[in-house]
């Protein structure tokens, strides 16, 4: 995904909504969303990004995974979440 903001790339970006005008909505990494956190909303996006613990098997929010990468069955990305040890 790329930020609507600065245009960086990450695996998982909030999904925004303008609170004055909803017809604009965009997608904003955590720098670029903080600023403005009191003018959008942060709602559901297209999809849930989510991916395989390496560790365990469990299927988790990309947040919660350490070391993960692109890889996992599926297209989904793997790692090792905050219950396993590294």
């Amino acid at each position: 995904m790329v930020c609507s903001g600065c245009g960086n790339e990450s695996v998982a970006l909030k999904t925004v909504v303008c609170r004055d005008d909803r017809d604009r909505q965009g997608t904003l990494c955590g720098p670029c969303w903080l600023p403005i956190r009191e003018l959008v909303w942060v709602v559901p996006g297209p999809f849930a990004v989510s991916g395989r613990c390496r560790a365990c098997s469990g299927w988790f929010s990309v947040r919660e995974l350490a070391d993960r990468k692109p890889g996992g069955g599926h297209g989904a990305m793997i790692g090792v979440c905050e219950g396993c040890p590294l």
